[in-house]
């Protein structure tokens, strides 16, 4: 739901550099630190909750504009540190195919690997006083949450708040429609300059459409008047605005939480040891296994 879908160019090169540079000294830390044999035996399971994720975030729901993402359940599943370097693989894949730009890696993964974190670390506590299906479904709500403010605060600060909305239809018209008054008015202006043969008049041209694409590459949805007339197309069934972007978010919360504590429910019963191995110390888990491996 928090994935940030912006093109390349888009975001200025202190922001989506800093998103590298943090994203990477994070995946320094976690592999620093990570046990051998703890990364050698989960290697699978990583391949899996990252293909799983790259499906969810590849298709939409159709019903609603958004998709689901599943990090929270790769966290569950594979750990909190894996979980982050699998979120980075699978956005680093995602850019390659126009879901989101090379250059939005790097926030991508600090906004959903935050989902992976805190997700994971709230069902290693809410799983010791709740079945893990239940424990599953607390740990998105907020996790999901989180993302979703981290999202619409960088997209906000940097694009406008307009481009964070989960349905885009706006932004293509309106391009369009600049493109197509801004294509007449220079004929027509481009015309009187011909008719009147002034040089002054081609500067003044000039000019003035410059003047005129820096207001419209301004207008971002930034202003709270702007961003309501953005949320006014916003629609689902016969609800619009405010309400329709209440229902669509409220919507996709409770589906990724809804999916991912089915799933967990299902891994549950026939694997349980891959949802106790992360209710648990993570750390004496391994020591456990080892030192039962070497006795036998």
């Amino acid at each position: 739901m928090s994935h940030i879908h912006l093109p390349d160019g888009i975001l200025p090169i202190a922001w989506w550099l800093g998103g590298y540079i943090a994203t990477f000294i994070i995946l320094l830390l976690i592999l620093h630190k990570m046990n051998r044999f703890e990364a050698t035996s989960r290697i699978p399971r990583v391949a899996m909750a990252a293909a799983f994720m790259l499906i969810a975030m590849s298709v939409p729901l159709g019903f609603i504009p958004i998709h689901l993402s599943m990090a929270v359940l790769t966290g569950i599943i594979v750990g909190p540190g894996l979980g982050f370097v699998a979120v980075f693989i699978v956005n680093f894949i995602l850019s390659l195919v126009g879901h989101g730009g090379i250059t939005i890696v790097g926030l991508n993964t600090i906004v959903i690997g935050a989902e992976v974190l805190v997700g994971a670390y709230l069902f290693r506590s809410f799983v010791r006083n709740f079945s893990p299906a239940r424990a599953a479904f607390f740990s998105v709500v907020p996790a999901v949450i989180l993302s979703l403010v981290l999202m619409v605060g960088i997209v906000g600060a940097t694009a406008g708040y307009g481009e964070a909305l989960p349905v885009c239809e706006h932004d293509h018209s309106h391009e369009h429609d600049h493109e197509h008054d801004n294509s007449h008015r220079y004929e027509k202006e481009h015309e009187y300059v011909k008719q009147n043969g002034k040089e002054d008049d081609r500067h003044h041209v000039h000019d003035h459409i410059s003047d005129h694409n820096q207001d419209y590459n301004n207008s971002d949805g930034s202003n709270d008047g702007e961003l309501n007339e953005i949320i006014q197309d916003v629609h689902i069934f016969t609800l619009t605005g405010w309400g329709a972007l209440g229902v669509i978010l409220l919507s996709g919360l409770v589906l990724e939480a809804g999916v991912t504590s089915l799933i967990v429910r299902y891994v549950n019963s026939i694997r349980p040891d891959m949802i106790s191995a992360i209710g648990v110390n993570d750390i004496n888990y391994f020591e456990d296994h080892n030192s039962e491996r070497f006795e036998d």
